[in-house]
């Protein structure tokens, strides 16, 4: 969808049909150290009914000084299929990721079969985020767990612990919004609800978060690229002039993308 020296932003279309029953699909991302990369679904999924699980999964490396993004569209879980979602990421040195998931049980006149899902992300020190979610339809009925309630948006960010935009409350389409700074570098902001996303908090702080995590990246990358810049004209911070502050201009232009 657009692209520079340094990273792309991709989106996702599937060419068939998924999920079906027995679809076993896997995603791999590697996000080389110093590049950003920036997913997008085109279209939720749909996890159809049958006899045979399904399963989608995203395996993801950040690299060093790399930016990961993902914006996902809704996941519907239909009646009669039991279906697993499970992201693992692994971060090394200074990479970001930041992960938005929406998950929806059942169609329209539907109350969803059995979800489960897993999150576990890890950095070079050891676990970031580690999350299993049961929630087949016997599990979310005990007292504390789901109740009546039929949509969850759940926004992760990882390798930095940002703040939400607005103040998370209680509405009329579910409890509301729930903020959890990570114990390490991290943050998870959730919303529950018994219909559609009306919450108004998620997407607009996925929208702020990813530019955050983005400005971050691109300040860096700017003075690695000065850096490097200096090394090969010879100029320091001693040696400065008429030549040394046009390599800082050039080397401090914010890039397209």
């Amino acid at each position: 969808m657009d692209q520079d020296a340094d990273g792309a932003r991709v989106g996702l279309l599937a060419t068939q049909a998924l999920l079906l029953s027995g679809d076993d699909v896997r995603i791999e991302v590697d996000v080389a150290p110093g590049a950003w990369l920036d997913v997008v679904e085109s279209t939720g999924t749909v996890a159809y009914e049958g006899e045979a699980p399904s399963s989608w999964t995203v395996d993801a490396t950040v690299g060093d000084g790399a930016v990961l993004t993902w914006a996902g569209k809704p996941f519907v879980v239909s009646d009669e299929i039991a279906t697993h979602r499970r992201t693992r990421i692994r971060l090394h040195g200074t990479g970001k990721a930041l992960m938005q998931e929406k998950v929806v049980l059942g169609r329209a006149g539907q109350l969803g079969g059995d979800l489960s899902m897993s999150l576990e992300a890890n950095d070079d020190t050891g676990p970031v985020q580690v999350e299993h979610l049961n929630l087949g339809q016997q599990a979310r009925q005990m007292p504390g767990v789901f109740g009546n309630l039929r949509s969850m948006d759940t926004v992760t960010a990882l390798g930095w612990t940002p703040e939400p935009t607005g103040e998370p409350e209680a509405g009329t389409t579910g409890p509301g919004e729930t903020y959890f700074p990570l114990d390490r570098s991290g943050a998870v902001l959730r919303w529950m609800g018994i219909g559609r996303f009306r919450d108004q908090l998620c997407d607009a702080t996925f929208a702020a978060w990813r530019e955050e995590a983005i400005r971050g990246y691109r300040h860096r990358h700017a003075a690695r690229h000065l850096g490097h810049a200096e090394e090969e004209t010879g100029l320091g911070e001693v040696d400065r002039g008429p030549a040394a502050d046009a390599v800082t201009a050039a080397a401090g232009r914010p890039r397209a993308g």
